[in-house]
């Protein structure tokens, strides 16, 4: 009796740490440290007849919408091989190696997240990430869907790639809002860039240091010209990040980015007749843009004078 009760004690031990184990496992694997080793690149391949080229571009740095993912994936291998978890903050992109590490910033809210980049897609043209649901709700958009953010390629310390690895999330400090899309969560503007063109991938470089990485200057607007016909005002941020955002959201209408003495304008145009002005002013209010609005460009001044409609 004296030597029954210590055997049943270190059993008892050994099934308890094992139960801890496998707790700590997130029911097989969800905490289970993933190797960030061979780095996948890939050939050109090509999705409902779009070809996407997978690019080890160090320098990726685009605005555009994130939508999320993993209800019907949750179990299944990703592109890089591993086990998908919607619970570990992971993403997925068409053309950056598997894997790699970005900041991902929600641009109507300032809020940052480190993800690690494991699998392909999103496939939807006006789409540039597809989020984890773990990801989706350290952002805040699980609930609307989707969201306009700023996707940047970095290389973060060695424990945070543990974290991420092990599936736990990295939160950065917030940034101030650049920008308030419309719409968010419901059908977005087409995001010009989406599809690469052909190009020989090359192997596998690491990109420089997360710290050493420069937030990049924007981009000089354009002076506003003469022109003959009206404009079309569609929005007027105070920051250059949004400006230059919504206009590359609508590239294919001609928007540009004008400086002004009180911020930034976004416009399109000229219109030199009525019915081409008005469709245009149509196609811009059925993509959200509610606030667009005609003008004579000929009562603009330069900056530091009166500021457009």
């Amino acid at each position: 009796m004296k030597h029954w009760a210590p055997a049943f004690a270190g059993e008892r031990w050994v099934a308890m740490a094992t139960l801890a184990l496998l707790a700590g496992c997130g029911g097989g694997g969800l905490h289970r440290l993933v190797p960030d080793t061979p780095v996948k690149l890939g050939r050109p391949y090509t999705v409902a007849g779009r070809t996407y080229v997978p690019t080890d571009d160090e320098n990726y740095d685009q605005i555009g919408e994130a939508s999320w993912y993993g209800n019907a994936e949750q179990g299944r291998h990703t592109a890089s091989g591993e086990i998908f978890y919607r619970q570990r903050p992971s993403a997925a992109n068409k053309t950056l190696p598997l894997p790699s590490y970005v900041e991902v910033t929600r641009l109507d809210t300032g809020r940052r997240i480190l993800v690690r980049v494991n699998d392909r897609g999103p496939f939807a043209r006006d789409r540039i990430l597809d989020l984890s649901q773990e990801a989706a709700k350290e952002l805040d958009i699980d609930r609307v869907g989707r969201a306009m953010v700023r996707v940047r390629r970095v290389t973060p310390s060695a424990r945070d790639r543990e974290k991420l690895r092990r599936g736990y999330p990295v939160e950065l400090a917030s940034v101030t809002p650049t920008a308030t899309p419309p719409r968010v969560g419901r059908i977005a503007p087409l995001m010009a860039g989406t599809v690469q063109q052909p190009a020989v991938p090359r192997p596998y470089a690491p990109p420089q240091s997360y710290a050493s990485q420069p937030m990049p200057a924007a981009a000089p607007p354009m002076a506003l010209p003469a022109v003959a016909g009206r404009l079309i005002l569609i929005a007027s941020p105070a920051d250059p990040d949004a400006a230059d955002a919504i206009a590359s959201a609508l590239a294919d209408e001609g928007a540009r980015v004008v400086a002004t003495g009180g911020g930034y304008r976004v416009v399109t145009g000229p219109y030199v007749d009525d019915s081409g002005l008005s469709a245009a002013l149509a196609r811009l209010r059925m993509r959200g843009y509610q606030g667009a609005t005609a003008f004579d460009p000929s009562t603009f001044q330069a900056p530091n004078g009166p500021s457009l409609p």
